[in-house]
């Protein structure tokens, strides 16, 4: 936790891997609760987030188990609270798809990657949020947001063949602004996985540079790298990112994602890949999401 809601200060982190130690469902691992008197007084350099794949932690040989409801190995990477303003570059946020340092199969579920409830000025600059169960990012009532060259991966366990279809085997939380998949029906295995991105109401929203990539599913390493799985030539996540609460001032420029029908879930628009090919085949490019630009 870096500072107590409402203070202002400086804290300044760089070249620092945070983790957890062993499964833990009620961790948020990096909660950043100040703001600094200038812009950069509370930021972070050189900062990544891991859950699993290392020798530092249990995680890497506690999740064999193809089912993931016996890894929830941290209920959020990070979260900018509300009283937040933090600057933030080259992180890298990964719950992990294999092991590095001679653990077992990686079959985790981390519950959510970066929350932002900030209002007083965020910065976002070269991050990405890989194999996280609800989302990667989710920008909830966020505002004053600037965001370049975000990236991430779905989880490889999810999809067509899952045994846990989102928001399993998590419950979304209201209080933390969870997208709940209600808009899913049972059973739809495409539709219920990981938003790459998910931004409900806020303002003053300024994003440029997105990769969403989806390479597998049903992938738990009891089958890796099996044709089956493997995302090459086809549609395999039903919706990529979704907008809901009618934000305010939302400027979204360069959206790139693979193997998703829906870019952007709205239920205005829903831009999808067949009409915005290019990229990554089966991939899909916006180059300019205006629908919420100023309202």
């Amino acid at each position: 936790m870096v500072g107590k809601p409402g203070e202002t200060g400086i804290a300044q982190i760089q070249d620092i891997r945070l983790t957890v130690a062993d499964i833990a469902p009620g961790a948020i691992i990096l909660q950043v609760n100040m703001a600094g008197s200038n812009p950069g007084d509370v930021g972070f350099w050189n900062t990544h987030v891991t859950v699993g794949g290392m020798a530092d932690s249990n995680v890497n040989v506690a999740c064999d188990d193809p089912n993931t409801a016996s890894c929830l190995a941290a209920f959020a990477m990070v979260h900018l609270t509300s009283s937040s303003s933090a600057y933030i570059e080259n992180m890298w946020g990964w719950t992990a798809d294999h092991s590095l340092e001679r653990g077992g199969r990686q079959n985790i579920a981390t519950g959510r990657g970066l929350l932002v409830e900030a209002t007083k000025g965020t910065w976002l600059t070269g991050t990405g949020f890989e194999h996280n169960t609800l989302y990667g990012y989710n920008l909830h009532h966020a505002q004053n947001v600037f965001a370049s060259l975000q990236q991430t991966e779905t989880a490889y366990w999810q999809g067509a063949g899952s045994r846990q279809d989102a928001p399993g085997p998590w419950t979304a939380d209201a209080r933390y602004g969870d997208p709940d998949y209600s808009w899913c029906q049972p059973g739809d295995q495409s539709c219920r996985m990981g938003l790459a991105q998910n931004i409900d109401g806020g303002s003053n929203l300024y994003l440029y540079g997105a990769a969403f990539w989806t390479f597998f599913h049903g992938e738990t390493q009891t089958r890796y790298n099996d044709p089956a799985t493997m995302c090459e030539g086809k549609i395999c996540i039903r919706n990529q990112a979704r907008v809901t609460g009618e934000p305010k001032g939302l400027y979204w420029y360069g959206i790139n994602t693979k193997s998703a029908d829906v870019m952007v879930l709205d239920g205005k628009e829903d831009p999808n890949c067949y009409y915005h090919p290019g990229g990554w085949s089966p991939g899909g490019v916006v180059a300019a999401y205006l629908m919420f630009a100023g309202k």
